[in-house]
């Protein structure tokens, strides 16, 4: 049995994207727990990585007992399920992720340690537009091949940040999921 956690990425822009990968890819698991951050509501500028890594801690875990645990998120969410699966908050069995934006978080969340990446054992799917206007395509593909090898990196050739173009993604994200 599979379960899917979605995590946004930081805009309340987000919550649109969370709702489209939720009502498409839904149907296929169990369940699916679509995140929405406290900054949504207050309107504060940039997601509190502490609060919602609190939030996903606190989250019934017996509900996901001896399922597999799939991770799907987008550029600040993606940061935020690195840093969950580092810290034993999650422990999906596969990840997929949009548009890192690891350029952004070097030096405020990571600090420069990629201890967060290099750890991720689960396999793991990445689209990235190769002209995303947020984070830049080359730093991903970079940090990536350094510090996540395994990663399965697949170049799109949208020129935004809104991964939200389900077709493109289906053959890929459908054969990752059943391998």
């Amino acid at each position: 049995m599979q379960h899917l956690i979605i995590l946004p990425g930081n805009s309340v822009k987000n919550r649109t994207w969370g709702e489209v990968m939720r009502d498409h890819y839904g149907p296929h698991f169990a369940s699916v727990h679509l995140a929405e951050y406290d900054h949504w509501e207050s309107a504060a500028p940039m997601i509190d990585f502490d609060a919602e890594l609190q939030k996903l801690h606190e989250r019934d875990t017996s509900l996901f007992a001896g399922s597999e645990l799939i991770v799907m998120a987008k550029s600040a969410g993606s940061l935020l399920a690195f840093v969950a699966c580092a810290e034993g908050i999650l422990t999906p069995t596969k990840c997929i992720f949009f548009g890192i934006p690891f350029d952004l978080a070097a030096k405020d969340l990571f600090k420069d340690d990629w201890g967060a990446v290099s750890t991720l054992i689960a396999p793991t799917l990445v689209f990235h537009n190769e002209a995303d206007p947020t984070t830049d395509y080359r730093f991903t593909a970079a940090t990536l091949a350094h510090y996540l090898p395994s990663a399965t990196l697949i170049t799109t050739h949208e020129s935004d940040h809104w991964y939200g173009d389900t077709k493109t993604y289906d053959p890929v994200i459908t054969e990752f999921l059943s391998s």
